[in-house]
């Protein structure tokens, strides 16, 4: 089995900041989210490298890799997210939040009953699989990285048994997440709360049904305040030399999918708080009505 680390978190957390630095490690092969959910149209969408994806060398080459182990993949569609896209009430239950317990049983219950679903999960498992194997046969690593956030890709992935996996559980103040969820996705500010909110309870779920050892949490606002002892944290987690890294992760060839902030062309590390110059008074009360007692549970007053 190949060895996996996975980074778990609400979406503007840092987690493609985090996807660079460990990227820059010679024993870690990446290309950020590989669930690959949200890159438009690939005639436009860049690589981290600065090429369209679709004039890329690297992904070019990994597409004739996989097409010679007869590996459905195509640039336009990895096809490595879970998701049942013909059979709506098996992808709702599919895609339904992580909520542990009794609800877990019934989802695997479910989706192992209904027809064609178990098959259609372990192709999916399976082509993840070989992309995943194809990645770490071009870029040479030993461990592969996937930067994906999503909690109920990682427990599938961690149900499958076909891969040693450790989680990094990357933890944001909720307030910088919101900010980002607001002005991204339009929402109204109370309905952003809510999200991230969800997001991250979820999260913090499904680390609680896992071994403390195959866990370990990182703190954007470390990451980004005192990145070299951080790394040595996540190196040593990982059983891998920490004084190969780079910390400047744009010195380091890089394929990476996912946040915008891929396409930097410094390799800065920066503490972004601008929330704490746009913020209203009413909006800290508001957040700390709806999701204050969630952020709290991980240290920020």
């Amino acid at each position: 089995m190949n060895d996996l680390v996975y980074i778990l978190s609400p979406s503007y957390s840092g987690s493609t900041l985090l996807t660079f630095l460990l990227g820059t490690h010679p024993s870690i092969s990446t290309v950020g989210e590989l669930k690959a959910t949200a890159r438009g149209d690939i005639d436009i969408y860049k690589c981290s490298c600065g090429a369209v994806i679709s004039e890329c060398g690297f992904w070019k080459t990994l597409t004739d890799d996989l097409a010679r182990r007869d590996v459905p993949f195509a640039i336009e569609s990895f096809r490595t997210h879970f998701s049942l896209e013909h059979k709506p009430l098996a992808n709702r239950l599919l895609r339904s939040a992580y909520r542990g317990g009794w609800f877990e049983s019934a989802r695997r219950l479910g989706l192992s009953i209904l027809p064609q679903c178990h098959r259609e999960l372990q192709e999916i498992l399976q082509r993840n699989r070989s992309v995943i194997e194809a990645v770490i046969a071009i870029q040479g690593g030993e461990i592969f990285l996937d930067g994906s956030k999503d909690a109920v890709r990682l427990k599938l992935l961690i149900d499958s048994g076909l891969w040693n996996v450790k989680v990094i559980q990357l933890i944001r103040n909720g307030r910088g997440s919101t900010s980002s969820y607001m002005r991204i996705h339009k929402l109204s500010f109370s309905a952003a709360c809510w999200q991230w909110r969800r997001a991250q309870e979820e999260c913090d779920r499904l680390i609680a049904d896992l071994p403390d050892q195959q866990c370990l949490r990182v703190r954007y606002e470390d990451l980004c305040l005192d990145p070299t002892n951080i790394l040595d944290k996540v190196f040593g987690f990982l059983g891998i030399d920490p004084s190969l890294v780079a910390l400047d992760y744009l010195s380091v060839e890089h394929h990476i999918l996912g946040h915008a902030m891929r396409l930097r062309d410094n390799g800065r590390i920066s503490l972004n708080e601008k929330w704490k110059l746009t913020w209203p008074p009413s909006q800290y009360t508001v957040f700390q009505r709806i999701a204050g007692l969630v952020n709290q549970r991980h240290g920020y007053a």
